[in-house]
């Protein structure tokens, strides 16, 4: 699944963003000519450094992993963003500047009925709420583990409920990221800038989309950090099946993103994203 999403990344972003502004001819050829731009660029530059990564994992979970560990972990996924972002900004200017009225009025009502839907399943109010993050840490606790006993999935779902409460933060952060994007994309249509300050516009804003700037950070940073205390009970108390499922899991991405560094990239979205329209 991995190889396949891999290469067939491009096409998905570009029906993404299809979905979201109904492109016309010569914008969805700027998508098009700019993702596959950025799909040849990661795959021939990042994929490498992933494997890396992933076989340093491999290597300490052979020990016991603390929070420190799972933190350091989690840093290294957030900055393997910055290059990202770094080569998403040109395209992400060229098509901003194009952007019509009607294209920021059909994103802003996707982003809404996209939030609602999240706040429906991932966020719910009430009492369901717990239930839905003891079903969302249970979910992604057997993605790495495999399967669990059921004493295994009780504790996880106690230790779930005495999490912080920090759904509503979560949304509020979810939905202050996308206003900051949209607004960026705004400006950029708006004013129409030269190509050189359009990319350092939308690059700045694209570099800090993860950074937590609203006032609540301080709640989200406390949740963050439960949540890495919890994985580190989950992995004390996994079975050597289970350490072992993990450890298939993480070899078998290092594996995947080994095979994929070295395989030519097929360019052209467009003509498969149209197929959405």
């Amino acid at each position: 699944m991995i190889r396949l999403g891999y290469d067939t990344l491009p096409m998905w972003a570009h029906w993404q963003i299809e979905r979201y502004l109904s492109l016309d001819d010569d914008q969805s050829r700027i998508v098009s000519r700019r993702l596959d731009e950025v799909h040849r660029w990661h795959r021939r530059t990042q994929l490498t450094q992933y494997v890396r990564f992933l076989r340093e994992i491999d290597d300490e979970l052979h020990n016991a992993v603390d929070a420190d560990a799972i933190a350091a972990w989690r840093q290294r996924v957030a900055q393997a963003w910055l290059p990202v972002a770094e080569h998403l900004a040109p395209g992400v200017a060229e098509l901003a500047v194009t952007l019509r009225p009607e294209q920021f009025e059909r994103m802003r009502k996707r982003l809404k009925e996209s939030n609602e839907t999240a706040r429906e399943k991932q966020f719910p109010v009430g009492a369901r709420r717990e239930e839905a993050r003891g079903d969302r840490i249970v979910k992604r606790a057997e993605f790495f583990l495999g399967s669990l006993d059921a004493e295994q999935e009780r504790d996880l779902r106690a230790m779930a409920a005495r999490l912080p409460a920090s759904e509503e933060e979560w949304m509020a952060e979810r939905v202050a990221r996308q206003e900051r994007i949209v607004a960026m994309l705004e400006q950029l249509a708006r004013e129409r800038p030269a190509r050189a300050e359009a990319t350092r516009i939308a690059r700045e804003a694209l570099v800090g989309l993860w950074e937590t700037r609203a006032p609540h950070h301080r709640k989200l940073d406390r949740a963050i950090q439960a949540g890495d205390k919890l994985s580190v009970q989950m992995l004390a108390r996994a079975t050597p099946e289970q350490r072992a499922h993990l450890t298939k899991l993480v070899r078998g991405y290092a594996q995947d993103f080994t095979d994929l560094s070295g395989k030519p990239v097929k360019g052209g979205t467009t003509q498969a994203a149209n197929v959405h329209r």
